[in-house]
């Protein structure tokens, strides 16, 4: 990974081949007046996961509150 400095008005201009560049992996440091103020970096991958119970039970809520006739304030 090969870290680059830019400016911000440099940043600014030229922003979508900046972000070209932090996605083929490497790191950007921006500066204001030659002092570093931030750094932008690729986000590595994460997994997805999937909480089956979640998805299970709004397929349920789905089909019951077809079937329901309980009025809307039923709950509370």
């Amino acid at each position: 990974m090969l870290k680059q400095e830019v400016s911000i008005s440099s940043f600014k201009k030229n922003l979508p081949d900046f972000l070209d560049i932090v996605m083929s992996g490497d790191e950007l440091i921006i500066t204001k007046s030659n002092i570093p103020v931030a750094k932008l970096s690729p986000i590595k991958e994460h997994k997805i996961s999937v909480n089956h119970d979640f998805l299970t039970s709004r397929a349920l809520e789905t089909k019951r509150s077809h079937l329901s006739e309980a009025p809307e304030n039923w709950f509370g």
